[in-house]
């Protein structure tokens, strides 16, 4: 398996949790797939879902990931002939398995499927890759699935093609399961492909095959939203991060915006179901942050004790997205947000005026946005982000409103003495299917709104404000093309690969030139530029009913009425409050902001002890974030009640002090295991003791007794028997020395001695050969160099290895080590096992 610049998503650590058999003796070969970069979504949990689903569907299938690499990763994957996705598990290709699950989060990400398709072998014919059994099947769904329709190529009426097999709309948990399930259960059974998807349709609600002889409508789960109890964690910067699902869908119901029409209704979960969940998401994963999961977390009703509630077990609660009109009128939130931490806020206001916000049917008002805006600047929030977006319809009047507004907003701030950076934000409006402005016509001009882009550029900074358009014109374009043309862009998407047409955060120019150029020839192009009639339906109409069309043809001429000026009204939305700060709260959100405020102040403070502990080399790749949650899940896991107590984990050795020696290089070249320090925080340094007491004994009687590679049948994770070793360390966590050593699976002496000459030759380092009974040892000349550098090399060969062992100083270059050894041994996986410190 290729080693890429990203570092490893799936180690021998996270393998030891996902529980995979062998490959070829797999009752079933799934393969979950995200179109992006693991970076870009490595927060968002709907692969996880995919797994979970999967996992309870087939308990004995091998499970896999494959992500869109980076760019650089990309250029070195091509130069060896290798897939861009490929399972990170196994390193095999996606034709070699059974099933793939596609994730798409956002429509332009489905410029980057031909691309898994043509690298990996896979047919992008439909009927060919249903007719041969040694293809897999291809399933699609997620939050844009009813923004794919350009995946299929339309005819008459009739499905002629499609990128993949069958598509799902709506959210996924509970029939994920039953479609994998019937889907390995046909295919083990040699059921042909047609028969296993129409199987899946007659039983899974939001199940379409791309055939259309079928249809099928939106799918919800019974209880919204869905909590992932018990989520696999991946090897990256933020495992120690996990989202908390508090409410589904959106209560408002914006002109432009899918989540209050596509997901609706709007749901919330019970703040005592809530409470239970976190505590079971802590013990799972280990987190100490946790995002409290929603389009807007201030909808949900008990918001203000949901925070302290969720606060008692974890450092961090994270809370993103709200609804400005709400945070307006219930100031009480925006205290607990401050209590609880908050200092950056993002407040969409969307329209530049109160005529745009009434198209954009945004509800909210002049003195609200004022009200949350002054706020936010009187308590030196550290950033403040206003969000609008440009839809082609902004006039000189509409832009003058803008200009008072920033105006109003500089002067408060200069008047306040406020230090919080104010950035000004825009995005072009995407006419999405599936909401009233479906109806609109689109707005194709590049003059236009970047004239738009330019002019409000300049009224921020007259202001002093710092403006940022949010999207390129051509990240705009092909997005509201690819939503909104649907079959007509199926040419042009399935010959992305040989354009070499990529989406990896920005569109190209040339993209969007070779789009606009296939639209033109197309007769239809000039009906989807152009407002479209009540009768008008976009592609995947099938999934609502006809009432549900009329509503949102309802919704739409009452925005255009509010645009074309026959409700027009133009208030100031700068006016200031006139009752003074601090608004009188109740008793109830008085005694939720002092426990707030309590817990924050008493995480502030936590106790620590430090640990010393030993760690199998399967975490040796692993990112400090993974291996801090690693720990604290671990302890969970064989301490009965330790999740309550532990909330924080750091690095103690090799940690920063050895930042030079283990230096974190983008491309992890070598990996470190072995005798580690960290410090565990938490409320009570006795009981973080005890724990420590007691996963040691627990250690003692369970090391031996379970395979690494299975769960327990309490759901125990694998990976906790890569802990070998913990005990409380009195000592401060200093180190001047360091054994490490390494084990190659090679004979070869010459070489070890090569790279051993070279890195001591490199560092200025004189030593002396010493023969020893098995190897030879290398003594640095005490003269030469201070011993922060290295001390001695020694290599051992036995039957079928190299033993490596060094001891090295803080000054060490242990990375140009690694690079010299795998010059020598490029097949090998450099591994570092701390043997000691001193």
């Amino acid at each position: 398996m290729p080693m890429l610049h990203e570092g490893r998503i799936i180690t021998e650590a996270v393998a030891a949790d996902m529980a995979n058999p062998r490959f070829e003796e797999a009752a079933c070969r799934v393969l979950i797939v995200r179109l992006s970069p693991f970076r870009d979504i490595e927060v968002s949990y709907s692969h996880l879902v995919l797994f979970a689903e999967s996992r309870r569907a087939v308990p004995h299938a091998f499970l896999d990931f494959a992500f869109l690499p980076p760019l650089q990763d990309r250029k070195a994957l091509a130069a060896q002939g290798l897939p861009w996705f490929f399972g990170r598990a196994s390193g095999r290709s996606p034709a070699e398995f059974d099933i793939v699950l596609i994730s798409c989060s956002f429509t332009l990400e489905l410029i980057n499927l031909p691309w898994l398709l043509s690298q990996s072998g896979i047919p992008l014919c439909r009927a060919e890759r249903l007719q041969r059994s040694n293809l897999p099947l291809l399933f699609l769904g997620g939050s844009s699935t009813v923004t794919a329709g350009a995946l299929v190529k339309i005819e008459k009426g009739q499905v002629r093609e499609s990128l993949v097999d069958a598509l799902f709309f709506g959210e996924g948990e509970g029939r994920l399961e039953d479609i994998v399930r019937i889907a390995a259960e046909g295919l083990r059974q040699g059921a042909p492909k047609t028969a296993i998807l129409a199987e899946i349709a007659s039983k899974v609600e939001g199940f379409w095959p791309c055939d259309s002889h079928f249809t099928a409508q939106r799918a919800l789960p019974r209880q919204r939203p869905q909590i992932l109890l018990s989520p696999l964690v991946l090897n990256g910067e933020n495992a120690d991060h996990i989202k908390l699902a508090i409410t589904a869908g959106c209560s408002g119901h914006c002109s432009f915006c899918l989540e209050g029409w596509d997901r609706r209704p709007f749901r919330e979960k019970p703040l005592q179901e809530l409470s239970g969940a976190a505590l079971a998401l802590k013990r799972a994963t280990g987190a100490v942050d946790v995002e409290l999961f929603s389009y807007n977390f201030n909808m949900h009703h008990e918001i203000l004790s949901i925070i302290p509630a969720i606060g008692r077990y974890f450092l961090h609660v994270s809370l993103m997205s709200q609804r400005l009109d709400i945070l307006a009128e219930h100031p009480e939130l925006l205290a607990a947000e401050f209590a609880a931490g908050k200092r950056s806020f993002t407040l969409g206001i969307e329209g530049i005026s109160e005529r745009l916000r009434r198209y954009y049917h945004k509800g909210i008002s002049g003195a609200q946005i004022w009200a949350s805006v002054s706020s936010i600047l009187r308590q030196n929030a550290r950033e403040l982000k206003l969000f609008f977006i440009i839809s082609g319809f902004e006039d000189d009047a509409d832009l003058e409103e803008l200009g008072s507004f920033c105006a109003e907003v500089a002067r408060f701030k200069a008047e306040t003495h406020s230090t919080t950076r104010i950035i000004v934000s825009a995005g072009y409006l995407v006419r999405l299917p599936f909401t009233p402005l479906q109806f609109a016509p689109l707005a194709p001009d590049r003059l236009i709104l970047e004239r738009i882009a330019s002019r409000f550029e300049a009224v921020c900074g007259e202001h002093g404000l710092e403006f940022r358009l949010a999207v390129s014109f051509e990240d705009y374009w092909i997005d509201q093309i690819l939503s909104t043309a649907g079959p007509l862009a199926y040419e042009w998407l399935s010959a992305c690969p040989t354009q070499a047409f990529v989406y990896d955060g920005h569109a190209s120019r040339g993209s969007t030139r070779s789009l606009n150029d296939v639209l033109r020839k197309t007769a239809d192009f000039p009906v989807l530029l152009a407002e479209k009639p009540a009768d008008y339906r976009p592609c995947f109409s099938f999934v609502e009913n006809e009432d549900h069309w009329k509503l949102l043809r309802a919704h739409y001429e009452r925005s255009v009425a509010h645009l074309r000026g026959q409700t027009r009204q133009r208030t100031s939305p700068h006016q200031r409050p006139h009752s003074p700060p601090g608004p009188t709260l109740g008793l109830d959100a008085q005694r939720a902001l002092a426990l707030i405020a309590a817990q924050q102040e008493a995480k502030a403070h936590f106790p620590h002890i430090l640990v010393k502990v030993v760690e199998d080399d399967a975490l040796a790749f692993s990112t400090e974030a993974y291996e801090c949650a690693w720990l604290l899940r671990t302890l969970s896991a064989i301490v009965p009640g330790a999740e309550r107590a532990l909330f924080h984990c750091s690095l103690a050795l090799p940690g920063e002090q050895w930042a030079g020696t283990f230096p974190k290089a983008p491309l992890p070249r070598f990996g470190l295991s072995g005798e580690k320090f960290f410090f565990l925080y938490g409320p009570d340094a006795t009981i973080l003791r005890k724990i420590v007491t007691q996963a040691s004994q627990a250690l003692r009687t369970l090391r031996g007794e379970l395979p690494m590679q299975h769960r327990s049948s309490e759901g125990v994770p694998g990976s906790f028997v890569l802990l070998e070793y913990i005990e409380e360390a009195k000592e401060p966590a200093v180190a001047e020395a360091c054994t490490l050593l390494c084990t190659l699976s090679t004979k070869d002496e010459k070489g070890v001695a090569r790279a051993a000459h070279a890195w001591l030759k490199a560092q200025g380092l004189r030593f002396t050969l010493r023969k020893l009974e098995d190897g030879y040892e290398y003594c640095v000349s005490g003269h030469s160099a201070s011993p922060k550098f290295a001390i001695y090399i020694q290599y051992h060969t036995h039957s079928s290895s190299t033993r490596l062992r060094l001891r090295v100083g803080k000054r060490a270059d242990v990375l140009s080590f690694a690079d010299l050894l795998h010059k020598e041994f490029p097949t090998e996986e450099i591994i570092f096992r701390i043997e000691a410190w001193s």
